[in-house]
């Protein structure tokens, strides 16, 4: 069984040969059952210590630090003013100049090829218009912010038109992101979610749809009072990197209805660096979320989650190994 199939299988519900593990979700490799496709952009900001997007948004990264950075200024100061935002051109053809020998790898790897193409909607309103201010315009001015946050989605829309012309049938998934959770609880109340973004989400995934490709998204932070919705919305595949947060056994309610994309918890436990304790999350991770159908893969640890963090090399590389020898579908 191939890796794309594998991944397909296991999204699907449709009892993978093997458990499925992601490549790295930051850059672009042929290390896992997954290969991660980026835009091409002129200056990749998160990589060079700070700088500006190609949205506006002027990046900060402390010295010494190898994370993405905060942002450090506000884009949009009144959300009414959203329609003077350029958005980036998702339709300039520079984008795309390296896809097609990275599809032709994947292709002849039989890889399952994920398009990452940066947040979806809440990261990046706050990004444009201030963490703050985008939540207090959610409450004070919903259907303004909503129509702020079809702005951002035609971003999406224009990229997965683009894809459809360009590279029918050759990009399996589309992820994007929005973290979600404070450490107990989301950042908007579900009914606000229902309200005012999950009908945006609804026209962004059902495109995804129409493409021909299954949706991802990372989340993180205890979100999950939202997670219902956005299955409702069409998620296909939610990343979740602090499943300790729920706690893990409270997955079980999602079981059979989404597919995780999870490694252990990389806020707490993995950072303990005992083994032990591994060991037993990931027992917990496959009876909360693995079916026996399906429903669960393996997010690899990559080179960004070592160096953006005090995550060491060989408890990432144990969690890596745990998973192969847990792997129900292997030893079943």
């Amino acid at each position: 069984m191939t890796s794309k199939e594998l991944v397909r299988r296991a999204i699907k519900f449709e009892k993978p040969e093997r458990l499925p593990f992601t490549g790295s979700m930051s850059e672009t490799d042929f290390s896992g059952d997954t290969v991660a496709l980026f835009p091409d952009l002129k200056y990749k900001w998160w990589l060079g210590g700070g700088g500006t997007d190609e949205w506006g948004c002027v990046w900060g990264v402390k010295p010494g630090n190898k994370d993405m950075g905060q942002v450090e200024n506000i884009v949009l100061n009144k959300i009414e003013d959203f329609a003077l935002l350029s958005l980036p051109n998702a339709k300039e053809p520079a984008r795309y100049a390296g896809w097609e020998n990275i599809l032709e790898q994947a292709e002849k790897e039989n890889k399952y090829v994920v398009c990452c193409n940066g947040p979806y909607l809440l990261e990046r309103a706050h990004f444009l218009h201030g963490f703050e201010n985008m939540l207090i315009d959610i409450m004070l001015n919903p259907e303004t912010a909503q129509a702020f946050l079809r702005y951002i989605a035609g971003y999406h829309l224009d990229t997965l038109r683009y894809i459809q012309e360009h590279f029918p049938g050759r990009i399996h998934g589309y992820r994007g992101t929005d973290d979600w959770g404070t450490q107990t609880a989301p950042l908007v109340s579900p009914e606000t979610f229902v309200q005012v973004f999950k009908p945006v989400y609804s026209e962004i995934f059902k495109s995804i749809h129409i493409t021909g490709m299954d949706t991802w998204m990372h989340s993180c932070g205890q979100n999950f009072s939202i997670i219902p919705h956005l299955i409702e919305a069409g998620l296909d595949v939610i990343n979740l990197m602090q499943p300790g947060l729920f706690p893990v056994l409270k997955l079980r309610e999602l079981k059979g209805n989404i597919c995780f994309e999870i490694c252990a918890d990389i806020q707490t436990t993995l950072l303990k660096n005992d083994k032990i304790a591994v060991s037993r999350e990931i027992r917990e991770i496959l009876d909360a979320c693995c079916s026996e159908t399906g429903g669960l893969i393996e997010a690899k640890l990559d080179r960004m989650c070592y160096e953006g963090s005090r995550l060491s090399r060989e408890i990432g590389e144990f969690c890596h190994e745990e998973y192969r020898r847990q792997d129900p579908f292997e030893n079943s």
